[in-house]
């Protein structure tokens, strides 16, 4: 799920602004497409870089449920909201850091901290879904998780061309881990430009192709009252 700050109405549903939010993920599709035909393009430890977004994302889209549960709530103070974010997003950033510590770099914790930073500021400025942006937000977060669990199944059991991923590029990224990424990581590579093609591509459809009924008219209670 991608919630974007608040913006004019006029500016909200338009094709401009479906594209706005669809490019990031168009570009880091592009991104493992390139890694995984020539993967010293972008740099020589990209395929290991590739892999820590995929585990982020993850991340991302765990959290993105419950957040989107918190910010969708309105019986909910803003004060609380504000504190649960807060709290949800300094949990997620735990995991981000031992990703950090297993791959000696910080963006992953900076990527953390923007994400929560984004949930606060939506309540922060009161802008609580409503309506169809409401349902957007949560056929987002219901097609990112769709994308995520079956574009990892089908990359996991199905045969996946190594293109330009040798033993030599695998030796280049170092790893300090086992598993079936880190031996075969073109498996990955394959996924992320799959997972955020298809992302991106229903985000330039606001997600039309799930329908309205399979969608809970209201968030989830999270069992706290204002």
């Amino acid at each position: 799920m991608r919630v974007l700050p608040p913006t004019p109405a006029a500016w909200r549903g338009t094709p401009v602004a479906r594209l706005t939010t669809a490019l990031p993920d168009l570009l880091l599709s592009a991104g493992f497409l390139i890694t995984w035909i020539a993967p010293l393009t972008l740099d020589e430890k990209a395929v290991s870089y590739f892999l820590l977004v995929m585990l982020l994302e993850f991340l991302i889209v765990h959290s993105a449920g419950f957040m989107g549960s918190v910010v969708l709530h309105r019986p909910l103070a803003t004060g609380f909201k504000v504190r649960a974010l807060a709290g949800l997003g300094g949990f997620y950033l735990l995991f981000a850091a031992g990703f950090a510590l297993g791959f000696r770099a910080w963006w992953p914790i900076w990527t953390i901290l923007g994400l929560t930073l984004n949930r606060i500021l939506i309540v922060l400025l009161g802008e609580i879904p409503d309506g169809k942006e409401r349902q957007s937000i949560q056929k987002g977060w219901a097609a990112s998780t769709l994308f995520y669990v079956v574009l990892a199944l089908l990359t996991v059991l199905l045969p996946v061309p190594a293109l330009g991923v040798t033993a030599q590029v695998i030796d280049l990224q170092a790893f300090t881990s086992t598993g079936l990424w880190v031996d075969e990581p073109q498996r990955v590579l394959a996924f992320g430009f799959l997972y955020f093609l298809a992302t991106g591509a229903s985000e330039l459809v606001s997600h039309r192709w799930l329908p309205d009924a399979s969608i809970p008219s209201a968030a989830p209670s999270v069992g706290v009252s204002s």
